[in-house]
């Protein structure tokens, strides 16, 4: 049996479409199942005016059940006297049967009483109505709205249901809203229709000019961009976020080129592409070399290509760009400088104060980390940086909220035209960078200090005051301000101590006044906040997870170190002689977990090979500490790695628990010198195999 069922409703939210899907298939998935009733697959299909889902291969009928409800032991269940006992009555009362009906089992564990239920399959037919008001009914929206006098709420008002099991209508009601086996087309290009079929459905769906799936109208776009909307040596810009959001908002698409006064093009053509992109839902047109062109592409929800469409859109986009050059002009009026007073009236947060306030505070941070990173010449264009970083927030192009999406880069812009220094405008954008996983990350001295600094304050502040990270809530996207700390760090090989930065951080907060929280806890908790996200970066970077947390154990602090070391480690832990060692490594351990004392006492040896594993840990001591000193992580491995023979010579030969508990101390110490020379890197326990 198949099943078709659509919901037909006013223009749903594009941001809606695919997750409602998601939820109606996992819904019905669910409801099948917990009805018994099999099926081999379920489809979904969906644009603005419709969801719709079709099952394949639905079993006709529930599966009979037939189950034994297993209750307590019967001497529990039943008294000396051969009654039920207070347990027996409560698990017969929550079978919903009598005494009488309870029946012993035999088990391996012994007898238990038992219900069996037997209940014979219903029609799915017969079950579908109510499976399919459900699924309306328990739908979920970002925002749901009411209309009319109806009680339930929904994305949009419905306008009808259609429901077949294979020719059959499956008939429900909500009310007043019927099921049938009517559907409607295109807005207008399309017509009602009654359907006899499933297959009908889908036919006259398409005659009627509405394509379903998804994927397909997606496809068209870029086919239908990609034939007619292009000339030599042009090319669309798609992005991915707004291809999915234009193919959800419209029936049948039909790409139409539009124009605009080249005059724009004064503006920077960043702030024309937002103005397409997010404002309009336009794809911008740019030549082989990515300059923009006065051109665009708009989507239409229609079959044929239309004058009227294509004039309307260009008027509204013009409007659109009278705007962004409007406050482009304005800006350009006054110095970028000239904004930098207006920081002390915006608001960072509640108890760290202005953004005014909050740059202070990054310069003082950045005087400590130039001078950790030897950065002294270009202390000053840092310091310039941090000064006009911020001064475009309250530009009229950012201000006016508009164009959020451009803070940098539009400081950027203004500071070279305000005669800035281009390593002071490129630091002005970097700061910002990366603004999301994947993203650029800076090159300018000045960017990367300037960011780096930012985004402790943020940090250290916001966690200082009482700002909490939950799973769904990071207001200040505190998560992103970390991974931005440590990608910056590992990107441009900076040797810098993550404990130090937030020991100055946080004394510098502790001056102005605004810590909430004790030093000592607060530094804990941020360093670790960043020690997770430096796991969750070199994961990320596709090193074994055991071997991250082995280094991330033991050294951390310093991430180019903490990579270098992670490199090495992984290369050698495939190795068959590593190998060997691991399990030699977790010995040790196990051995000496509850043992603290690392003082040895060679004259309580008994055994050669105690003097002989002594003399080792001696020359292993001095020689690892001295190749760890130089960084050289490779040769200390390799270090660790020669005494195999030596240390399975000691416990072949030796009995650590011996009889005299000065003999078995003496020895375990000498197990605890050995096993801290294992974790001097890492801690090599935590590896798996």
């Amino acid at each position: 049996m198949r099943l078709l069922f659509e919901i037909g409703m006013e223009e749903n939210p594009a941001r809606f479409l695919v997750k409602a899907l998601d939820d109606l298939k996992k819904n019905l998935e669910n409801k099948l199942k917990n009805e018994r009733i099999k099926y081999e697959d379920i489809k979904t299909f969906g644009t603005p005016r419709r969801m719709v889902i079709l099952v394949e291969g639905l079993a006709e009928k529930q599966e009979d059940l037939n189950e034994l409800n297993m209750g307590p032991a019967r001497k529990v269940a039943y008294d000396a006297n051969g009654e039920l006992s207070r347990a027996g009555l409560g698990f017969a009362k929550s079978q919903g049967v009598e005494g009488t009906d309870l029946e012993i089992v035999d088990t391996p564990k012994g007898e238990y009483i038992a219900v069996r239920k037997f209940s014979e399959g219903v029609a799915t037919k017969t079950l579908l109505p109510e499976i399919l008001k459900s699924l309306v009914l328990e739908l979920e929206f970002p925002k749901s709205m009411k209309w009319a006098d109806r009680k339930f709420k929904f994305a949009r008002p419905i306008q009808w249901f259609l429901a077949m099991a294979d020719n059959d209508v499956v008939e429900f009601e909500i009310e007043g809203i019927k099921s049938g086996l009517s559907s409607k087309g295109h807005r207008f290009f399309g017509k009602p229709f009654t359907v006899e079929s499933i297959d009908d459905y889908f036919t006259k769906i398409r005659e009627n000019n509405v394509i379903i799936d998804i994927k397909e109208r997606k496809q068209m776009i870029r086919d239908l961009i990609d034939k007619n909307c292009t000339k030599e040596n042009e090319q669309v810009l798609i992005h991915e976020n707004l291809l999915n959001e234009v193919t959800n908002l419209v029936e049948y698409p039909f790409p139409i080129v539009g124009t605009f006064n080249s005059d724009f093009l004064e503006v920077p053509q960043e702030v024309l592409i937002i103005s397409m992109e997010v404002h309009q839902r336009y794809f911008p047109i740019l030549d082989k070399n990515g300059k923009l062109l006065p051109k665009f592409v708009v989507v239409r929800n229609g079959i044929e290509y239309s004058d009227k469409v294509k004039a309307g859109n260009e008027k509204v986009l013009s409007a659109r760009l009278a705007d962004a050059r409007f406050f482009y002009q304005e800006d350009l009026k006054n110095p970028l400088e000239a904004n930098v007073p207006k920081l002390a009236t915006v608001v960072f947060q509640k108890d760290l104060g202005t953004i005014a306030d909050k740059m202070a505070r990054v310069t003082k941070l950045a005087d400590f980390l130039t001078d950790k990173l030897g950065y002294t010449a270009e202390k000053e264009d840092i310091f310039r940086t941090i000064k006009l970083c911020k001064a475009d927030l309250v530009s009229n192009m950012i201000n006016e909220k508009e164009f959020t999406e451009l803070q940098g880069l539009m400081g950027a812009d203004y500071a070279l035209k305000s005669g800035e220094k281009e390593t002071v405008s490129k630091g002005i954008q970097e700061h910002y960078f990366p603004r999301f996983k994947g993203d650029k990350l800076p090159e300018t001295k000045e960017g990367i200090v300037a960011g780096i600094c930012d985004r402790m304050d943020t940090l250290a502040g916001c966690l200082g005051v009482g700002v909490t990270v939950t799973g769904s809530k990071d207001p200040f996207a505190l998560r992103r301000a970390a991974l931005g700390i440590v990608n910056v760090i590992i990107n441009s090989k900076l040797n810098v101590s993550l404990k130090e930065l937030v020991e100055k951080s946080i004394e510098i907060l502790d001056e102005a006044g605004v810590l909430q929280k004790d030093k000592a806890l607060l530094e804990k908790e941020v360093l670790e906040f960043l020690k997770q996200r430096v796991i969750n970066v070199f994961t990320d970077m596709g090193y074994r997870r055991d071997v991250i947390l082995a280094v991330v154990a033991k050294a951390w602090d310093n991430v180019i170190e903490t990579k270098a070391m992670i490199e090495v480690l992984e290369k050698e832990v495939q190795e068959d002689s590593f190998k060997n060692l691991v399990g030699i490594i977790k010995r040790v351990g196990n051995i000496v977990k509850d043992h603290t004392e690392r003082e040895v006492n060679k004259e309580l040896f008994k055994e050669a090979a105690e003097t002989s594993l002594y003399d080792y840990v001696e020359e292993l001591d001095r020689t690892t500490a001295a190749l760890l000193a130089a960084k050289d992580y490779k040769g200390y491995l390799d270090a660790v790695l020669n005494g195999e023979e030596i240390v399975n010579n000691y416990f072949n030969s030796v009995m650590i628990n011996d009889k005299d508990a000065a003999v078995k101390n003496n020895r375990l110490s000498q197990m605890k010198r050995l096993d801290d020379i294992y974790e001097r890197m890492a801690d090599l326990d935590l590896i798996e195999g």
